[in-house]
């Protein structure tokens, strides 16, 4: 078998073709309102204020991806709604942990003040999202995976017609907001996913990406403008520099299992090209989110959440 590059390993993995289905800050931001209840065209309209040719585009694609579908409104024969799939459900978990992120390191000024507590439908306990290797299982331990590549790296072509917003999309829910800066930009991801393959310079990146120097320059710079890299020179003259991996960075790691887990269920239906294993145990692990204490994945259909006054942080991205 031919050994794959490391362009194939980051463009070509699990989590690679998550992105390419929801790596858009406009598409993320629907599947949060469509946690909160959205079902109609006019809602999203509404909520987020979105240009009618992009929501139509977004709310399609999902639809072709399978995680929303079209149903007869109730009570009418002619209006059409759209609702969350098993797959498009699945998708909280990720949400979730990218709403935990984003309290710690990016909070809107909303989520100074308020943040959302789960809870369990049924008992009422109190539920703590934690990322699982598999549910029933144990919480991911970060130091104990390592990565196992199998057929079929092969890197994924970046979606058309999703151009980085210049403006921050601003919005008035206590999950997920700012981290769409990061979280729902395809190059955005992949920097960052050459940052957890350990690529730091300038050079090595753009020969795993492929991608336009100019555009790497601009996402570079916005990761380290967020906190989520920082530039250490590594040489004087001429000064040149690397980009490592900031706390804020690492934290985000919880939010890239996820998404390897969720591409794994639905994505993956020959086997994931490229597979985390348990260094401890040598089994195979598939991310999801669960209870802390139950170990029960989380299902948004099982659970209510609740606004309460936030927790003060100590640590804040730059």
């Amino acid at each position: 078998m031919t050994l794959p590059t490391t362009r194939d390993l980051i463009m070509g993995n699990p989590v690679a073709r998550a992105f390419a289905v929801t790596g858009d800050a406009w598409t993320q931001l629907i599947l949060r309102e469509a946690f909160y209840g959205a079902r109609r065209f006019s809602v999203w309209r509404e909520r987020l204020g979105m240009p009618r040719s992009v929501l139509t585009d977004r709310l399609n694609r999902l639809v072709t991806a399978g995680l929303l579908e079209h149903r007869e409104a109730p009570g009418s024969t002619t209006r059409l709604e759209y609702r969350l799939t098993e797959m498009g459900l699945d998708m909280f978990g990720t949400a979730v942990m990218q709403g935990q992120w984003e309290r710690k390191w990016a909070r809107s000024p909303l989520q100074e003040r308020y943040a959302l507590a789960f809870f369990d439908r049924e008992t009422g306990a109190r539920v703590e999202p934690t990322v699982f290797d598999h549910e029933g299982g144990q919480p991911v331990d970060a130091s104990r995976v390592r990565w196992e590549a199998g057929e079929g790296l092969i890197p994924i072509a970046p979606p058309t017609s999703r151009r980085r917003r210049t403006a921050p999309i601003e919005t008035d829910r206590a999950i997920i907001d700012r981290s769409t800066d990061i979280m729902g930009d395809y190059w955005s991801w992949a920097v960052l996913a050459a940052a957890y393959f350990r690529l730091r310079r300038f050079d090595e990146i753009h020969e795993a990406l492929g991608v336009a120097t100019n555009i790497l320059a601009d996402r570079l710079k916005t990761l380290v403008l967020h906190g989520v890299l920082e530039k250490r020179l590594y040489q004087t003259a001429p000064p040149r520099f690397e980009y490592r991996l900031t706390e804020a960075g690492r934290d985000l790691y919880p939010i890239i299992m996820t998404m390897h887990g969720w591409s794994e269920r639905w994505l993956c239906p020959d086997g994931a090209p490229l597979r985390l294993i348990d260094t401890t145990t040598g089994r195979p692990i598939s991310a999801v989110v669960c209870d802390r204490t139950t170990g029960r994945r989380v299902d948004p259909r099982a659970i209510r959440w609740e606004v309460e006054a936030a927790a003060p942080v100590a640590t804040s991205a730059a």
